[in-house]
């Protein structure tokens, strides 16, 4: 346990990471690993790194293993979680960036200003967004937002967008595409205002299709 945390910053590779916010005041993170893999957990002034770190720098043949991590966050702490060839899930989570390399990110009901993946795909539950920017290259990308409260950007490379928002989001659509199809369900396609319009919603892909729809 770890008290007096401002900030967790996550590195893992080959990882299965669980994320969780509860309302104790400390940071519990607990793991299980499997081959030649260790997890680091340091302190750094006010910010805790969890690291998982292959035992042997070099291996000629097979896995060098992977780490199972689980870790406890209270509400206002801010995460920034990196993940190589692993999965990251979370909920109730306030983010600053969650990124994957060959991987998937899953968000429920969690706080993010950047989401990020190659090779996998993105599904974010988030009550409040923005600012926030979220892209995917090669892969999928679906996020249900129930608020506003800044402009955000979702962008797509070799994958299709799905972007879900309430009637209290007050947004303007701009909605762009290449090699693909846009569609506005619910929404104007002449007018793609929500609301008053406050900010702005970018949306657009490279070789994949773009669904907005109003919920």
């Amino acid at each position: 346990m770890f008290d007096g945390v401002k900030e967790v910053q996550l590195t893992t590779v080959n990882g299965v990471v669980e994320i969780e916010g509860w309302e104790n005041d400390h940071v519990e993170v607990s793991y299980t690993t499997h081959g030649e893999v260790d997890v680091k957990v340091e302190r750094l002034n006010g910010t805790l790194i969890i690291r998982e770190e292959p035992r042997k720098k070099f291996r000629l043949f097979g896995s060098r293993g992977w780490a199972e991590i689980d870790v406890k966050v209270p509400g206002g702490i801010k995460v920034n979680a990196k993940n190589v060839n692993g999965k990251l899930h979370a909920r109730r989570v306030r983010f600053g960036e969650a990124i994957t390399v060959n991987g998937t990110v899953v968000l429920e009901e969690c706080e993010a200003e950047l989401l990020k993946t190659v090779n996998g795909e993105i599904m974010a539950d988030l009550p409040a967004a923005g600012p926030l920017r979220a892209s995917t290259v090669n892969g999928d990308l679906r996020i249900s937002i129930e608020e506003l409260e800044d402009d955000i950007e979702v962008s797509c490379v070799n994958g299709d967008i799905v972007l879900e928002l309430t009637e209290f989001c007050d947004a303007r659509i701009v909605a762009k595409k290449v090699n693909g199809d846009v569609k506005l369900v619910g929404i104007d396609p002449d007018d793609p205002v929500i609301g008053t319009g406050e900010y702005e919603v970018r949306v657009s892909t490279v070789n994949g299709d773009v669904k907005v729809e109003l919920l």
